[in-house]
């Protein structure tokens, strides 16, 4: 099977996880993926907490398969450079402070002026315009301007930042599909676009209540933190078992019947019992959560399970990270997968989580090493009298020096020369 983005080429300009995402997503479809890393540190993640031997899981989890040039954009012979590439790619993603592509000169006006055919995708963490746009993007500061970091904690407690970044994966996804809509569009008329989106943005449209509930009572219920439990609906949270946490959502009638099943409390499902009626319970909710935990805390995690499901009441065990990498379901059902890499060995990573019945996706690529694939990507486009190696000694170029480089999988199609390039990637 052929897969969906073949012969499309990605320029990366992106750092840590929201851009990163977008161009894995976009590489896992098919598309050929070049990332512009900065000397002598690159991408800030592949200095990240945890290493093995200098090597990032992080930045090897979500740039496995891109192609490195590493590229001194301070010094104008590397912007020179950059800009005599762009021509031969679809797609630039980046996700710099607003502003940075246009005072480097690679800005939307400039890069499309050349590019009829560019799709430019920009990643911010507030927009591109507007009293918050310089902000820092970080994903915790986005999830605190869009009202999340006060809904998570106990009740009565300080906010808690949300275990993941969220945002980020959000971000990157929606950025994907700015990025297709826009490669499809470009199909019927032949011209690229402008993208914009933001971690601010994503985050916005996480709420499922709390902005809604705030909006159609004109602000008389603002939704705040309480702790394990949902703060509208019930039964609705994490319950405690004797060996551990487990999930349960049972807030709709029949979800609350098959509990009242599975705990074996025939007489709740009187109809003529109070809790019978959903709105009821949610008022009740101080009282109907410990009743359902003290059913749940006298049983194990896995008997709790087992008679939940049995019953089939939606819920699930609170996995610790060790427990979901080795969970059997998951690698059979191809949410992870287990890659290798030359310093690492084998990395357990999440697998692309689209899967397609006409279309290959996936890989077994390894994460560049940083500039490894300078000499590959630019050197038919350095002018004379420069030279890979002047470039290089000069710091304009760094490549991470390597003792031994491993084979990689595939043939890049920037191994050509710059007239095949020009040739066979139109006029854009």
């Amino acid at each position: 099977m052929r897969a969906i983005l073949e012969g499309i080429k990605v320029l990366d300009f992106t750092r840590v996880l929201s851009g990163p995402t977008a161009t894995r997503y976009l590489l896992e479809m098919g598309a050929e993926v070049v990332k512009v890393e900065a000397p002598t540190s690159g991408d800030l993640t592949r200095n990240s907490v945890t290493q093995i031997n200098g090597r990032s899981g992080y930045f090897a989890t979500h740039n496995r398969g891109k192609r490195s040039i590493c590229v001194n954009l301070k010094d104008d012979r590397g912007i020179k450079l950059i800009r005599s590439i762009t021509d031969d790619f679809d797609v630039i993603v980046e996700n710099f402070t607003p502003g940075t592509m246009e005072r480097l000169g690679l800005g939307w006006e400039e890069l499309s002026a050349t590019n009829s055919k560019l799709i430019m995708c920009s990643i911010s963490g507030f927009g591109q315009t507007g009293p918050l746009s310089d902000l820092p993007g970080y994903d915790g500061t986005a999830q605190a301007y869009a009202g999340v970091g006060s809904l998570n904690g106990e009740l009565g407690g300080a906010p808690v930042p949300i275990g993941v970044p969220v945002g980020d994966v959000l971000t990157g996804t929606n950025a994907t599909a700015g990025i297709l809509g826009a490669l499809f569009m470009r199909e019927k008329t032949q011209r690229g676009q402008k993208i914009e989106t933001s971690v601010l943005e994503s985050y916005l449209q996480a709420h499922d209540t709390a902005l809604q509930t705030w909006s159609v009572t004109r602000g008389e219920t603002i939704q705040t933190r309480n702790g394990r439990f949902h703060a509208l609906v019930c039964p609705y949270g994490i319950f405690t078992t004797e060996n551990g946490y487990i999930f349960i959502a049972a807030a709709a009638d029949n979800h609350w019947n098959d509990l009242c099943s599975a705990m074996d409390r025939a007489d709740l499902l009187d109809p003529r019992h109070r809790w019978q009626d959903r709105f009821t319970r949610e008022a009740e909710r101080d009282l109907v959560n410990p009743l359902v935990e003290l059913w749940s805390s006298n049983l194990s995690r896995d008997q709790a399970l087992e008679m939940l499901q049995k019953h089939r009441v939606p819920s699930g065990p609170i996995l610790s990270i060790d427990e979901v990498g080795n969970l059997p379901e998951l690698r059979a059902s191809g949410a992870i997968e287990v890659v290798s890499d030359p310093v690492l060995g084998t990395l357990v990573v999440p697998a692309f989580p689209i899967h397609f019945s006409e279309a290959e996706t996936g890989h077994s690529f390894e994460a560049a090493f940083l500039g490894e694939h300078n000499e590959e990507i630019l050197s038919n486009f350095i002018a004379k009298p420069d030279s890979l190696a002047s470039l290089t000694d000069s710091g304009v170029l760094f490549e991470e020096a390597i003792a031994t480089r491993p084979s990689r999988q595939g043939v890049s199609s920037f191994a050509t020369n710059k007239k095949d390039n020009h040739e066979a990637t139109g006029d854009r």
